[in-house]
């Protein structure tokens, strides 16, 4: 019901109490239908009762009769209470089906004739669908002329005020309702969800005279949950779980607050209960998705949205949204065809039309075909928010079509963007160390870290293009200065430790420093490698093993990492273990792309002497084999 704004759980769920407790009762007042202006144009067709801009609804020619006749006969005054009946009855059909020009019509004939609660109700609902917000409050205020002692009508009163942004009223006619009703929940929440100050203590006090009001303990782990005080949101809303295990809006709250605070295997359990639970609510699958995509869950999120894709039908259509999400992970997968063929769907469906051009160019590049990539690409246009990244891509896909010209022309024309100065300064100084340009690469470094000086990635890079520029001893002193002044600078330490690792200097400084990398962030699969590497060297092929092992758990399909691993595994004599790890490098290096493979000096270095080392084992193997 997002018509009742930023409250609008709230009121739902007092409007479906009132329509739930109304059903039974019928006051019939006598109020004729001219005492307020909801007039039934005469002229209307029944042409035009079919076919307004809502959902089409079929209707029956017996149904449409019987319609026809009920309009009729409101407007002359005759309509029985019998029919009026019918009417809201086939009001509710056709509010259901979203036809709520028609809904709207019968719901008026309904209402003017037995006067009921549930049909006001309805009414009022259907014309806020339509943003006839005046009328809505035309009704609502009718309603409580009709229904004096129902609390429920002064939180519709007030649902209408807030849709027309009248705030005066609002806060009055909730100021009005608190005093009258202070031990209503719905009231107390709306209100408390509206005024400026003391949110929070006029939820406490009532929660402290109504300990087992799971709303109210929800609404205030909302209201911590905003303020970012996550503690004591998770403990409202822990307790209404308590009591109510089965609401999914405090799981889905419990879920967000875990997340939060970081605890992402307790936000999944509780992201995946929510989607359990209502799992053709396409809010909690994006939720357990996203949870999935962010620990690089990659294929457990693609089997959820597969089997979403599967289950739907006109009634339940997929959004495509999950089916542009699906088009991302075939991509990451390199299913590039089949991420294609979803985006030429989502294309002609005008689905955020930029994006899909530039994954399009993605999969185009992915399959070769560098010419169809950029012919993508030239259809972003300026306004888009994407065409910064466009022209990042263009650059790169001349590369790797081996466009040198083009590539370098358009490299030196790069823009280097003020809102995003260190992320395109990396780019740039990347493309041109590619072609070598290592000393102009540096230049751009220093000028752009005069304008963002406390950004660490480019004191980084300069370490790593500063052993090409100038020496290895001077980027090697660089790097020490970083650790000087970042000393918990993760990517800092583990370029530093490394580093000596490869020069096979300072090995148990090199050891204390990764160990300290490790410790900042024991998910690194970066940092568990470079100290498993350590290990190599030191011939401790056991702590070796056990930190590359554990660093593929993070990075699995990581080139450098599998091809360690099999290093260690031939160390261990592991001969055909080692082989298969070989053998997945050799793949992985294969499939990338030119400016992938060449770019990073060390798998270079790796695919330049992969082959031989293959054919090395092979034949240990074979040797093996014969003794």
């Amino acid at each position: 019901m997002s018509c009742f704004g930023k409250n609008a759980k709230f009121i739902f769920i007092i409007v479906m109490f009132v329509l739930n407790n109304s059903c039974a009762s019928k006051t019939n007042l006598n109020t004729s239908a001219d005492s307020i202006h909801l007039p039934i144009e005469k002229n209307e067709t029944d042409k035009e009762i079919n076919s307004n801009k809502d959902p089409p609804t079929t209707v029956s020619p017996y149904a449409q009769n019987r319609i026809n006749k009920i309009i009729q006969n409101f407007e002359a005054n005759k309509l029985s209470s019998s029919d009026a009946d019918e009417a809201f009855l086939l009001g509710k059909i056709f509010e259901e089906k979203r036809n709520y020009i028609i809904a709207e019509k019968l719901y008026t004939a309904s209402f003017f004739t037995n006067k009921t609660l549930i049909c006001g109700i309805n009414l009022t609902n259907t014309l806020i669908n339509l943003k006839k917000n005046e009328k809505a409050l035309e009704i609502a205020l009718k309603l409580e002329v009709l229904f004096p002692q129902k609390p429920d009508i002064e939180i519709l009163i007030a649902s209408v005020y807030q849709l027309n942004g009248d705030y005066n009223s609002l806060i009055k006619t909730l100021e009005r309702a608190y005093k009258k009703y202070p031990n209503n929940e719905a009231i107390v929440i709306f209100y408390a969800s509206n005024i400026k100050n003391n949110k929070k203590r006029i939820l406490e006090n009532f929660l402290s005279k109504n300990p087992k009001s799971t709303n109210v303990m929800l609404a205030l782990a909302q209201k911590y949950y905003t303020e970012k005080n996550n503690m004591s949101a998770l403990k409202y809303a822990k307790n209404a779980y308590l009591l109510d295990s089965e609401n999914i809006e405090i799981i889905t709250i419990i879920a967000k607050i875990e997340q939060n605070l970081k605890n992402y295997s307790e936000a999944e359990k509780y992201f995946k209960l929510a989607f359990e639970k209502e799992s053709d609510n396409n809010l909690n699958a994006q939720n357990y998705v996203n949870i999935l995509l962010y620990q690089k869950k990659l294929q457990e999120a693609l089997s959820i949205l597969l089997k979403l894709e599967a289950s739907s039908d006109e009634h339940i259509p997929f959004p495509p949204e999950f089916s542009f999400q699906i088009s991302k992970i075939l991509i990451v997968n390199k299913d590039f065809k089949g991420a294609s063929k979803r985006l030429v769907e989502l294309s002609k469906e005008k689905y955020n039309n930029s994006v899909i051009m530039y994954y399009l160019a993605i999969c185009s590049e992915g399959q070769r075909k560098f010419n169809e990539a950029i012919d993508y690409l030239n259809k972003i246009t300026q306004e888009s928010e994407l065409y910064h990244d466009s022209k990042k891509a263009k650059i790169l896909i001349y590369i790797n079509s081996n466009n040198k010209e083009e590539a370098e022309k358009n490299i030196k024309s790069f823009e280097i963007s003020e809102s995003n100065i260190a992320e395109d300064t990396i780019f740039k100084a990347n493309i041109l160390a590619f072609y070598l340009h290592y000393k102009e690469a540096v230049e751009i470094i220093n000028t752009s870290l005069k304008k963002v000086p406390e950004a660490k990635e480019l004191y980084l890079k300069k370490a790593e293009y500063l052993r090409y520029a100038e020496s290895e001893e001077a980027s090697l002193q660089f790097a020490e200065q970083i650790y000087i002044k970042w000393p918990n600078y993760g990517d800092g330490l583990n370029f530093l430790g490394y580093t000596l690792v490869e020069r096979n200097q300072k090995i148990e400084y090199a050891r204390k420093i990764l160990h300290k990398a490790v410790t900042i962030n024991p998910k690194n699969g970066f940092y568990l490698d470079s100290l498993g590497w350590l290990y190599f060297q030191k011939n401790d092929i056991k702590n070796s093993l056990k930190y590359i092992q554990e660093a593929l758990k993070f990075e699995p399909e990581e080139p450098v990492i599998i091809y360690h691993l099999a290093l260690v595994q031939l160390k261990e004599q592991q001969f055909e273990k080692s082989l298969k790890n070989l053998e997945i490098t050799s793949k992985i290096l294969s499939d990338m792309l030119p400016y992938q493979l060449e770019s990073d000096p060390e798998l270079g270095k790796i695919s330049k002497g992969i082959a031989s080392k293959i054919m090395e084992i092979k034949k240990l193997i074979e040797t093996q084999k014969k003794t």
